[in-house]
């Protein structure tokens, strides 16, 4: 290329334009990059803000489904709402609660939508729910169960002539198995919340979301999200104040890009400035919204030391200026790391400790304890009722499920709460070791729910101490007996085998159930000892039986052990039992919390000729997985499925299919929990080979089976309807 001889049109040619061009190409990359940045960051913000609002109307539903639940599946509820109706009943039960925050509204009407009674506003109402509800009622009581044994809660959004309300409806049911409703289909019980704009600015307090309000289907925006009932119809939409933070960090370093003008370098330093700032905003309103304390490193809360110190700075507390300490545990935690990872562990130990913040807001101070525990630390006259509110929004809100990066996280918590009034003088330890105490008995008590602290808590734990040592005495002298449990071949009910049942010895002054010591032999460390009592006494008698199985249940606890396999093997030996007529049984619980050592203890027990079989199948997860993943000989029938085959259609459809898998994995089965000839009729014909129950007998004493066996022990002859009815009355679960 020939340049002009003139200079100044070189200067230009060489110098000026490639330096305009490349500045302005600079500051075009630059504002392009700001524009992308921008926009990034208010996708990312309005998509965050999506699923919070998606989360806090889902947080709604689930609220007036717990509520329901209670009311409706409640043995007085199916006692007063079928016949006449007691019209103060129904008041001071249902309909008192129209008048306050937890509904607006409830309706009874039978299963074809009439009408049976209604209360809105603490008013009884002469109109039925079609009136209020509208056409989404025939649609709700359609999803509903239509027999008078399934309890299932159906929620929805509805429009009300009160406005966009919350809906949820139920079958009213007793919960005991004895009790009845007269009623071919039950009469359905239905709770309205009116999702009224005070509603929504507390749900947008809850959830951080400001300006959150109605709006109509069909308004646009990027801060609009359409609300769809159950079926997927839209019902409303709702809008909140879109912040638009990529907006505000382009104004705020916009002007920076001219200086890209001078230099390449300086262009960029401020690009990578621009984007770490604009980053650090982000991270920075997603924390503030977060996390609210200071000292624990993953949920910025305070930690162990520092509510100590916060208890001991309110000593001594007084009647008039009591404290509560709560202490919360997370049930389910431990699944959802080894399940996850710990990553997802810590993210979700973060989103449950900022909701916790919310709930505690100025009334408390939230601490975390360490791994899944925190405490909640509330001072004042009402510290007390206060405490027992808080844990049940705490319950509510940990039991929805956690969505993190895409995985469903479900856990639970149980709660302990003390309260110290100065009526003893209490060290800050003994307060915090009170409110764990209270927290232990509500996982005792089931897990899922809050206690409140007591001194028989104390006096409880003292006792089970006692019983463990009574227990470990009776293991050291052999005492301890076992019950076997005929199993019967179904076609020829010829006894097959029977399972061995620990039992508490009869000449013991205290009489204690398998459910209650076998617990306490766990928590204690006297299992794996009980175990092996079990073990060779159950071995010992099944030598004198020829050719009979003898089956065993094995605790989680024990399967920990290293050497289970080793002395399972040599209490057999020195009992002279053969391995192939020894049978373990498992639970689903240690596949699903050990896996890996699961496995190689099937494999190892299997090897050695030693039979496994799968226990209570029909409970819990059950999942066929486990029969494909794990080699197991026999799969064990849950009794929930043996005694409702005879009149459900459906269990009788899940029995067939369960044995159909097993037959094609080459699996025994047995049926347990047979009560009647019909069930066990029904389940042969479906394929189980092995029969057990107290209709063929209940656990009797190693000499009453060997009188059974030495008078042939086949064709076995059923108990009575009359016998095993009271037997039936008299059973106790059976231990693990």
């Amino acid at each position: 290329m020939r340049f002009p001889r003139r200079p100044g049109l070189k200067f230009v040619l060489l110098i000026v334009l490639p330096f305009t061009l490349a500045a302005l190409g600079i500051l075009w990359t630059t504002f392009d990059m700001l524009d992308g940045i921008s926009t990034g960051a208010n996708t990312q913000d309005n998509k965050h803000t999506r699923q919070v609002v998606s989360s806090a109307f889902k947080s709604a539903e689930q609220r007036l489904y717990s509520i329901l639940t209670d009311n409706a599946h409640w043995d007085d509820a199916a006692r007063n709402s079928y016949g006449p109706i007691d019209d103060q009943w129904m008041y001071d039960t249902w309909g008192v609660g129209t008048e306050d925050v937890n509904y607006d509204a409830m309706f009874i009407v039978e299963k074809d939508g009439r009408p049976v009674t209604a209360y809105r506003e603490g008013q009884k109402l002469d109109t039925g729910a079609t009136d209020y509800i509208g056409a989404a009622l025939p649609r709700v009581l359609a999803d509903l169960p239509g027999d008078s044994t399934t309890f299932e809660v159906v929620t929805t959004l509805v429009n009300t002539p009160d406005g966009l309300a919350v809906l949820a409806a139920g079958p009213i049911l007793p919960t005991s198995e004895d009790m009845t409703i007269p009623l071919p289909q039950p009469r359905v019980l239905m709770y309205v919340q009116v999702l009224t704009p005070e509603i929504l600015a507390d749900m947008g307090a809850q959830y951080i979301v400001e300006g959150l309000a109605l709006a109509a289907v069909e308004s646009t925006g990027v801060s609009h999200l359409v609300l769809r009932d159950r079926w997927g119809g839209a019902v409303a939409g709702v809008t909140w104040l879109d912040h638009r933070p990529g907006d505000a960090a382009r104004r705020s370093y916009g002007t920076g890009a001219f200086v890209t003008l001078f230099a390449l370098l300086g262009v960029m330093v401020l690009i990578s400035v621009i984007h770490f700032r604009v980053m650090q905003q982000l991270a920075a309103r997603e924390r503030s919204a977060v996390f609210a304390a200071r000292h624990d490193s993953l949920s910025g809360l305070p930690n162990r030391q520092a509510i100590a110190e916060k208890i001991a700075d309110a000593m001594p507390p007084s009647r008039a200026n009591p404290i509560a300490l709560m202490y919360i545990d997370l049930d389910g935690f431990k699944n959802v790391n080894d399940t996850y990872g710990h990553e997802t562990g810590d993210k979700l130990i973060c989103a449950i400790a900022a909701g916790f913040l919310g709930i505690a807001g100025d009334q408390g101070i939230l601490a975390r304890l360490g791994g899944d525990e925190f405490a909640v630390l509330i001072a004042g006259g009402n510290s007390a009722k206060t405490a027992v509110a808080m844990a049940g929004e705490m319950l509510v809100f940990v039991n929805r499920p956690f969505n993190i990066d895409g995985r469903i996280a479900l856990v639970g918590a149980s709660i302990g709460i003390v309260l110290a009034d100065g009526e003893e003088e209490l060290e800050a330890s003994e307060i915090m070791r009170r409110a764990d105490v209270a927290m232990y008995n509500s996982k005792d008590q089931g897990r899922n729910r809050c206690c409140l602290f007591d001194k028989e808590l104390d006096t409880q734990r003292i006792n089970d101490i006692m019983i463990a040592n009574e227990l470990r005495e009776h293991v050291r002298q052999g005492k301890i007996e076992v019950a076997y449990q005929p199993i019967v071949d179904s076609r020829t009910r010829t006894v097959i085998g029977v399972e061995a049942l620990a039992r508490w010895p009869k000449a013991d002054s205290r009489q204690l159930p398998p459910e209650k010591f076998i617990p306490i032999a766990e928590e204690q460390g006297v299992i794996n000892a009980l175990g092996e009592s079990v073990l060779a006494i159950a071995c010992r008698d099944a030598a004198q039986w020829q050719d009979i199985r003898v089956s065993i249940n094995v605790s989680p606890v024990q399967l920990n052990n290293p050497d289970f396999v080793r002395d399972v093997q040599r209490i057999a030996a020195q009992c002279g039992l053969p391995l192939k007529r020894l049978e373990l049984e498992l639970t689903e619980s240690f596949l699903i919390h050990n896996p890996g050592r699961a496995k190689a203890v099937i494999d190892e027990l299997r090897t050695c000729g030693i039979s496994v079989s799968l226990d209570d199948f029909g409970t819990g997860f059950s999942s066929v997985g486990y029969l494909r993943q794990f080699a197991f000989d026999k799969v064990k029938l849950d009794r929930s499925l043996t005694n409702s085959i005879a009149r459900d259609a459906a269990t009788q459809r899940v029995v067939q299919g369960t044995v159909l898998i097993a037959t094609g994995l080459s699996l025994r089965i047995t049926a347990e929990g047979i009560e009647s000839e019909e069930e066990a009729q029904l389940l042969r014909l479906s394929g189980c080979n092995q029969l057990q129950g107290f209709y063929f007998g209940k656990p009797q004493s190693s000499h009453r089976i060997t009188s059974l066996l030495a008078a042939g022990g086949e064709h076995i002859k059923p108990a009575s309807r009359r016998a095993a009815g009271r037997d039936r009355a008299r059973r106790q679960p059976r231990p693990r």
